[in-house]
């Protein structure tokens, strides 16, 4: 059975440096990409026919993620698999790979969001401190090579 690779994909610089560390460390792996839909705040009084437009609009953020995230496999004469769901990235990251049959996280050190920029990140960190499997955090400096 082949080892499946969770990478959580934002379309940020460093989800796209952990896509490739994945194709490159993980020549015969699964690679599966993950995104995250956070809901926003507001929903409770935007009322149904907003919230349904909303719900489109994340959807196309979504498919917009995994068209990016198949152009990079290409490169590497790769497929992916793909996945989303609705919520805070860094709890269903978690549940996820408790989930599903992931045997590796790998993932960026920071997110598009930029109060993540000034930590490491959130997710990440929870990431690391909460699933079972080994979780590799793509940083910086490969976004420099």
């Amino acid at each position: 059975m082949s080892e499946r690779v969770l990478v959580p994909y934002d379309g940020s610089d460093h989800a796209e440096a952990a896509l490739r560390f994945a194709f490159e460390t993980h020549p015969d792996a699964t690679i599966v990409v993950f995104h995250v839909v956070e809901p926003f705040a507001e929903h409770t009084d935007a009322g149904v026919e907003n919230v349904r437009r909303w719900q489109d609009t994340a959807r196309g953020y979504a498919e917009t993620a995994f068209e990016e995230a198949a152009a990079v496999a290409a490169e590497y004469d790769r497929s992916v698999e793909t996945d989303w769901e609705y919520g805070r990235p860094k709890h269903v990251i978690v549940r996820y790979v408790t989930d599903h049959d992931v045997d590796q996280v790998v993932m960026g050190s920071r997110g598009r969001n930029g109060l993540d920029r000034l930590l490491l990140g959130s997710i990440a960190e929870t990431v690391v401190r909460r699933v079972p499997v080994p979780v590799t955090v793509v940083g910086d400096e490969e976004l420099e090579e």
